[in-house]
């Protein structure tokens, strides 16, 4: 099995969580291991320390970017809000960036619903945004290319 590093956040929308499941299933099929801090690995110290020791034992990443943090008023660079707007746990951008710099194979998934921003935005980072909806019935057939490469780029490093 391939240590895998799952950056997601620990709660979810009970909907989105709950068709999740066969994603994990799909990941196992491919050779995949998921770990992630809180989920199904214990913390022990600092968020950010946990991370680290954990991403240091895998041979590759995966961003999840699902709805954590729902804006609905406010503003934006000093700019009021005009239409709510979903974004990713913060701890998906710092993730992502640490396998970056760790020169890990970083696969990048983001829920359609999720504002694009950060390591989300196209052309931010040196990576391949995959969008995604889990919602629809069909969503683990558009994935399953992107864990071949995975699976592939792991294999050649």
């Amino acid at each position: 099995m391939i240590e895998t590093f799952v950056s997601r956040p620990n709660w979810a929308p009970p909907v989105i969580e709950q068709k999740l499941l066969p994603f994990y299933a799909t990941l196992q099929e491919f050779g995949f291991n998921p770990n992630t801090i809180g989920k199904n690995q214990t913390p022990l110290r600092s968020p950010f320390e946990d991370v680290r020791r954990l991403m240091a034992r895998c041979k590759c990443t995966i961003v999840l970017g699902l709805p954590q943090i729902f804006i609905e008023s406010g503003t934006v660079k000093h700019a009021p809000v005009q239409e709510k707007f979903t974004l990713a746990t913060e701890w998906n951008q710092i993730e992502a960036t640490m396998s970056l710099m760790h020169d890990l194979p970083t696969l990048v998934l983001l829920h359609n619903s999720v504002s694009p921003r950060g390591i989300f935005e196209r052309g931010a980072a040196n990576i391949f945004v995959h969008d995604f909806d889990c919602l629809a019935s069909d969503w683990l057939d558009g994935v399953k290319p992107a864990l071949r490469s995975l699976r592939a780029e792991v294999s050649s490093t």
